[in-house]
């Protein structure tokens, strides 16, 4: 074989890799090239968790401690294996609560009642509690199939995921965790009885429902 032979063959090695790295290919010994399916144009913009990494976690019932992480989108928790899979934790209602410790976080599964879905089981975050009252918050994401273009004046809309939104329940003493009221007339319509107290603790507090703080004074309030 020839020199000049040679280093044509290698030149020709090294364009095939460079180009396959730029353009999400791939190419094994024997010369054969394969497209990698994960190509920028079908990836997923944004993510489904709300932390992407693995975080050290407390599992109700299991002496363990397991890597874990939340996904808003599927309403469940993955987990890394020592091989470094990636599994999804089965659902169950032995695991009603898992414990993030640094920095805590707590989640419940739950059976809740949503404005949207109804009577629904799931998983919520716990924020606040007092006299048998909890404050939890719901974490969703959405996924978004991507779109072609019609025609040469528009572009392709990437498949993509939402950003977390949030909605938040209690749970009263009888037990039931239904949506937090988002006004006055809703916190009254829940409590008929106490018009006039929730009146009183609304306007001296300057109470605005859309802020954390102070629905963590409506859950005390409502403990007296």
């Amino acid at each position: 074989m020839s020199k000049r032979f040679l280093v044509s063959i290698v030149v020709l090695f090294f364009h095939l890799v460079g180009f396959s790295q730029s353009q999400n290919l791939l190419v094994n010994i024997g010369g054969k090239i394969f497209h990698n399916p994960k190509s920028e144009t079908n990836r997923i913009v944004g993510t489904p968790y709300t932390q992407s990494k693995f975080a050290y976690a407390e599992i109700e019932n299991i002496p363990e401690k397991h890597f874990l992480r939340y996904n808003a989108y599927s309403d469940n928790f993955e987990f890394i294996t020592f091989k470094n899979d990636t599994l999804e934790m089965i659902k169950t209602d032995d695991v009603n609560n898992i414990k993030f410790t640094n920095p805590y976080k707590k989640y419940s599964y739950l059976n809740y009642i949503s404005n949207a879905k109804g009577r629904t089981k799931g998983f919520l975050v716990e924020l606040h509690s007092k006299g048998g009252f909890i404050l939890y918050k719901k974490e969703s994401i959405t996924f978004y199939a991507g779109k072609k273009a019609r025609n040469t004046q528009e572009t392709d809309l990437p498949a993509c995921y939402s950003k977390v939104s949030e909605s938040y329940y209690f749970k009263t003493k009888t037990g039931n965790v239904i949506p937090f009221p988002e006004s006055k007339k809703e916190l009254t319509k829940l409590y008929p009885d106490k018009k006039d107290a929730i009146a009183a603790f609304l306007k001296e507090n300057k109470i605005h429902f859309d802020e954390l703080e102070d629905r963590f004074k409506i859950v005390d309030f409502l403990a007296q």
